[in-house]
Order: structure tokens, then sequence, then C-alpha cells
């Protein structure tokens, strides 16, 4: 924390108005340093073992549409591809068929045979994916796209009749694109106005990496008269920071079933689709017998889940005029970064496991924000690495992922937590940027604290954040006093101890 006299005199020198950047100059020059930033990762994910089985398919007539049966797929490098069409532009650099996922993330339950690669398209292919979209990704604002069709392992058991697979991924140019395309194409996916088709269930895409999502299944009848069963059509839309996953699955149907071996699919293309490490399970074949080829070992449980999440309870309460003081309440996941100094997705850190819990103060309007994020890493040397980068967004402020204009950045320092066990290091910095006015103008300023704290191989990332204007939100307005500052002070400090004892409970 900057010492309170120097923090007053930084306050009176400062000019609110001075001369910046617009917020839409921010954002295209945020989104343009976000793409040299952001890794590729090739790494292999782990494959999910089955987890619900009963019968599902049952056809008398196979697939007519599909011709001949495929050969096992080709090595990734091998895999052909179709040429986008002459309108489309090549994918952005940072958005790569790496990111897609592979036949080892997908799914089938017994006694559904494997998926198998059949072909990969450098945008959203020639054909049309998924019959229930009116329009594509890329007619919706995507700026990159990339596609992998499945198909299911020839010569096994109900191999003519387990359908099809088609998995979408698409970049948008920011997390608010991405949500309002995937609510849009959720919507579309649940009615299916272009075909004559039935509601038959739904199931949200919860967990892991995913910011929200949800698989919409609807049915129709078909138009082969001998075929004893109808259409189906599932469609998973799932959101992850600024990019957007689409996995189809269209077979034939008796009854409907849940769609969970595709929600575990999706959930781990979601990882693959942020070059995340899918978590591990086990990866026995469907079609073996558990009895039979017993796990050598359990999956390990996985270490971060809400209980290393602080609560709303925890958080200190804010003043308000008289003797009334606001609470804090937790919100759903927003498509905002955890921190306004932050320069990349949090997922560019290649953590292991992360969760996250976000807070709001409203009077009635919003008066206070806290965001949280807890990382994991597989080793002290990664955690050190991302450390290091945090610290560097941190000190090189104003951020290139923001909207709001920034007024200034305070330098990063070094701060004490008291913790158990001890934390390895931490620092703070405090940016001002302008609150939200709408279309008007007003002096309306948020003041945030921004946190990065290290305990050995996790990484808490902390953002207290009090809006004020024309003065901080201090005890006088214009601050005369060092001590104008101490209540303030120890809201931030309060809710840092709070957050970071919470997320190593675990450890002590």
């Amino acid at each position: 924390m900057s010492d309170p006299i120097s923090r007053l005199d930084q306050f009176r020198a400062d000019t609110p108005g001075a001369p910046m950047k617009s917020a839409a100059e921010v954002r295209q020059r945020g989104d343009q340093i976000r793409r040299r930033q952001r890794a590729i990762v090739t790494a292999g994910a782990v494959a999910l073992a089955a987890v619900v089985a009963g019968p599902i398919i049952f056809l008398s007539a196979g697939f007519g549409e599909r011709a001949t049966e495929p050969d096992p797929a080709p090595a990734p490098s091998q895999t052909p591809s179709t040429a986008p069409s002459p309108s489309s532009s090549a994918p952005a650099a940072d958005l790569t068929r790496a990111h897609l996922p592979t036949a080892d993330d997908l799914v089938a339950d017994e006694p559904a045979p494997r998926w198998v690669e059949d072909q990969t398209y450098d945008d959203e292919g020639k054909s049309d994916y998924n019959e229930c979209l009116p329009e594509s990704l890329r007619d919706m604002g995507a700026t990159a796209a990339v596609r992998r069709d499945f198909l299911p392992r020839s010569g096994e058991e109900l191999s003519d009749s387990a359908g099809t697979l088609k998995a979408v991924v698409a970049e948008f140019s920011s997390a608010k694109e991405a949500e309002a395309a995937r609510a849009e194409v959720t919507k579309a996916a649940a009615s299916c106005s272009a075909l004559d088709a039935e509601t038959a269930g739904s199931l949200p895409v919860e967990g892991g990496v995913a910011s929200a999502g949800e698989i919409s299944v609807v049915t129709y009848q078909p138009d082969d008269p001998d075929m004893n069963a109808v259409w189906e059509v599932a469609t998973a839309v799932v959101t992850v920071e600024d990019r957007v996953l689409v996995m189809t699955r269209k077979r034939g149907v008796q009854s409907y079933v849940p769609p969970t071996d595709l929600r575990t699919s999706a959930v781990n293309a979601t990882y693959r689709m942020v070059g995340a490490r899918p978590p591990a399970a086990s990866t026995s074949s469907p079609a073996s017998d558990p009895a039979s080829n017993p796990p050598s070992s359990p999956p390990p449980a996985d270490i971060l889940g809400d209980a290393q999440l602080v609560s709303a309870s925890a958080l200190p309460a804010l003043p308000l005029e008289g003797e009334s003081s606001a609470t804090w309440q937790q919100v759903a996941a927003q498509p905002t970064p955890t921190l306004y100094c932050q320069g990349a997705w949090l997922s560019s850190l290649k953590a292991a496991e992360s969760v996250s819990r976000e807070f709001r103060l409203e009077n009635p309007g919003e008066i206070g924000k806290v965001n949280v994020t807890v990382l994991e890493f597989a080793t002290k040397a990664a955690a050190d690495a991302a450390y290091e980068t945090v610290h560097g967004w941190l000190d090189g402020c104003p951020a290139t992922m923001a909207d709001a204009k920034l007024f200034t950045a305070g330098p990063v320092e070094s701060i004490e937590i008291d913790s158990t066990p001890a934390i390895d290091r931490a620092a703070q910095t405090l940016a001002e940027y302008a609150g939200d006015c709408g279309d008007g103008n007003c002096d309306a300023t948020w003041y945030d604290h921004q946190t990065v704290a290290q305990i050995g191989t996790r990484l808490v990332l902390v953002t207290h954040a009090e809006a004020g204007g024309p003065c901080p939100p201090t005890r006088a307005c214009p601050p005369e006093e060092a001590s104008d500052y101490t209540e303030w002070d120890n809201r931030v400090a309060q809710t840092v101890e709070a957050t970071v004892g919470q997320a190593v409970v675990d450890l002590r």
C-alpha cells in the first residue's frame, strides 16, 4: 500500500479530464496485443470414459445420408482439409486446429462406438454443420473459426447408426460478443424453427473452464418411412472468455436419454479450446468390461473447488450516509477480466485448475466489485512464471483488455498478507478509471486495488474496487490527513486477507 500522504499529493495533482484514447481504441489495441500474447498449445488432452450406459439407438435402416464407412482417422498432420469459401478469410493466428477437440476428448455411452476424426476445416467448412442454426458464427461476428467432424469407428457395434458429431470453435472480438453469440445460438438450437422439430430436453454445461453453456436437444420425423426412429439433434453451446464452442450430434433415437456423454465431451473440448489441461479421469474403453479390466488407480480428485473461494459474508461492508452500510452479493460470472490491468485471459497462464467468484455492491447503482480467481499449477516453476506474468500486467497498466478510460495507475508494491500457511510473495497496485455514466458526463471514478499472491504452486488474484468521484472513497472529501485513508485501506486489506485465507484452507 502506498504512503497516504504521497497518495494525497498524487490525488491533488492528477486531473481526470486529461486527454485519453476512446474506449473503442483501447479495446482494439487490447485485442491486438492479446492475440500476440496467447500461447498456442497442442498438448494432448486426457480422454474421459463413458459415464452413463443404456440403449439409445435402435434403427432398422441405417443412416442413408452417409456414404461409405470411413477408415480410421489419419494422424492430425494428415487430416484432410477443405479450403474455406472465397468470401471467408483465414483464421487469426492465435486460433488454430490445435484448439479443436480430438477423438480422445469425446465420450460415447456403451454400447456406442468410439469417435474418430473425419475432416478438419479452416473456418466453418462448406456444408451446414447444424440444421437448426439460421446463420453461421462468422455471420454473427466471429473473427475466426475452425471445425472438425467426427464419425463412429468403423466395424464396432452400432457404428452404422451412431450418427455424426461436429465441433466448431470460433473467436470473437470480446467476451461480451462471445456471450451474446452463445445466447443467440442456444435459442436457435432450442427452437430449431428451420425444422418441424419438438423439444426433447436440455442440460447445462458447467464446471471446468466453461463460462456458460447449455445443451439443447430436439427431435423431428425422418423423411424415410422405413426408419423406425426419429432424428435427434443435440447442440452444445459453450463460452470460455472470447471463444464459443458449438458441438452438434445428430443421430436416430427411439427415446430421449439425457446427453450426459455429450456434456462430458463438451467440457473436455472447452479445455482444449483455451489450451488448458482437461481434468484427469479414467480412459478405459467404453466397450471394455470394468469388472475384467479394472483401472490401475482411481483418477486424482480436483484440488480446487468452492471450498477455496471466499463467501460474501467474509467481505467488509461499505459505509453509506448515516448509520447504514451495504453488504456484498455474489453474482454470476461476468464476461470481464478478473483484474482491470490484466493483459490477457487467465487461460494463457496455463494453470492446471482454476476457480472464480464475483461479488457486487449496489446502492442502487453499482458502488463496489470484488473479483476472485484461484489458480493451481502443476509445478512451482509454472506458478513462479505465472506470478511474474501477472506482476508484469499490473506494472504495465493501462490494461490491454479494459473498456474504461484509465486516469492513473499507481506503482506495484509488495505487501504483507496474514495467512496460514504464509504466502511466498504478494503485490498490489491501485488503478483509477472512469465509471459508467451512460451517455452523460459525470465524475464517477472506480478506485480499484488489484492483488496477486503466491503460495507454492497456487496463485490468488483479487480485485477490490469502490466507486468514488470526485474524491476517492475516503472518510473525508477531499482527504486532508493520512487517517482519512484508514477505513478504506482496512476494507481492502480485509478483503485480500479473507480471500487468500480461504484460498489456502486445504493447505493448513
